[in-house]
């Protein structure tokens, strides 16, 4: 059976790659700070709580996975430390010594990839973030340059505004060549990040989705 490690298994965009996994019948390896919070129950779910900064849940999360998905956040305000970034170097260091190569991470527009066209989803979020957002974008460019100089198979999903509302399997996606709305839907962020599990299509690639 495939096994997926899903990291922020609670969040947002979370808490729908565990559920849109569990329907392509993975077997979910969830990682949660708190494990009164994913209220799911599966068969083919195991819940491993801890911090993402935590060598021994991270790769017990990670051990015999086939494939990692991270869905952990950047706070936009209240920094204390650069956390996900720390997380990060744990996580590299954790599916190398496992061997798991196959990384889906999410980011901004405000990360540059050098097959992005100039445009408004290109270009804007990078100057409000640098406004508005200093810090976050700060860390969200370091993380990119970590995983981007690592030996993994990584594909960064960026997306600018994600919405709760419901999933619809409709996506642009584009390196700002393609017209499309800002809003999207989680948990169609979410089904494009687990799509990407077996995909080869964007490997070592930073796809832009929208709807």
């Amino acid at each position: 059976m495939i096994k997926v490690a899903i990291f922020g298994a609670t969040g947002g965009i979370g808490k729908y790659a565990v559920q849109h996994s569990l329907n392509k019948g993975y077997h979910v390896k969830a990682h949660v700070r708190d494990k009164s919070k994913l209220i799911l129950k599966h068969e083919n779910l195991t819940i491993i709580q801890g911090e993402i900064n935590d060598y021994e849940s991270v790769s017990a999360t990670i051990k015999g996975c086939d494939a990692v998905i991270w869905c952990v956040g950047v706070p936009m305000k209240k920094y204390t430390g650069m956390a996900s970034l720390d997380g990060h170097r744990v996580l590299i260091k954790a599916m190398k010594d496992y061997g798991v190569s196959r990384l889906i991470d999410w980011a901004t527009p405000s990360i540059p990839f050098k097959n992005d066209k100039k445009s408004l989803i290109t270009v804007v979020p990078g100057l409000l973030a640098g406004v508005l957002f200093k810090q976050a974008k700060a860390e969200m460019i370091a993380i990119g340059e970590l995983i981007v100089n690592s030996d993994l198979d990584w594909t960064f999903v960026r997306f600018m505004a994600p919405k709760d509302t419901p999933y619809t399997g409709k996506i642009k996606v584009g390196f700002g060549d393609v017209k499309m709305n800002f809003n999207i839907s989680r948990s169609d962020i979410a089904g494009f990040m687990v799509e990407q599990v077996f995909s080869k299509q964007y490997i070592h690639s930073m796809p832009i989705i929208g709807s």
